[in-house]
């Protein structure tokens, strides 16, 4: 009987620390994360800083980037329109949808979306997800919570599928920080990984 009584005990508390990590896994529900992921940011700052960097020969440039994130009729849906110029002749616009879903493990992730050849702009009124194609690949996977939403695509199987899509994979975000006032993502510019920090503006 004691034998049997010290086997229950351990699995109670092994069932705990199932139940633990599996908690630790869940992240937010999809319409709270795309509540946080909403706004428009812009990393002006970021580009006066390393201009001044530059003339003194410490830093290469930094692009000029603005993301307009807007919520769309589906909870778990959100349209990034990213923006990024080199100079002021040289600038580029690319518009994602986003899904945020929950995985089969509790875990969030956010799936990118592209429109093949689109023959209007893409605006929250007309969208519609059965329209775009999925990126699924450059899933960014990592912290979903309520404060602070912190993840990454995997290198590799992320770019080998966005060669297909052309020069536009430059304006794909692969890496993701968003908390506070501040969307920190991760571009492919000019073939580096290049850090970009945005700040919330009206």
């Amino acid at each position: 009987m004691r034998s049997t009584g010290v086997l229950f005990r351990v699995l109670l508390v092994l069932a705990g620390c199932g139940l633990a990590q599996q908690g630790a896994l869940a992240g937010t529900k999809p319409a709270e994360a795309n509540a946080l992921l909403q706004g428009k940011f812009d990393n002006r700052q970021q580009v006066a800083t390393a201009q001044q960097r530059r003339a003194a020969g410490a830093q290469g440039p930094v692009p000029h980037v603005i993301v307009a994130i807007e919520p769309t009729s589906q909870s778990d849906w959100t349209l990034w329109h990213v923006h990024l110029a080199v100079d002021a002749e040289n600038t580029f616009d690319q518009t994602w949808a986003m899904q945020t879903r929950v995985e089969y493990d509790g875990s969030t992730s956010l799936i990118p979306y592209y429109q093949y050849k689109p023959t209007a702009p893409a605006t929250v009124a007309t969208f519609d997800p059965k329209t775009w194609l999925s990126l699924e690949a450059c899933a960014l996977r990592g912290e979903f919570g309520k404060a602070r939403i912190k993840g990454m695509s995997e290198g590799e199987p992320c770019v080998a599928v966005t060669m297909s899509i052309g020069p536009i994979r430059t304006l794909l975000p692969v890496g993701i920080d968003r908390e506070g006032e501040w969307l920190r993502l991760d571009l492919n510019y000019r073939g580096a990984r290049t850090r970009i920090d945005a700040r919330r503006v009206p």
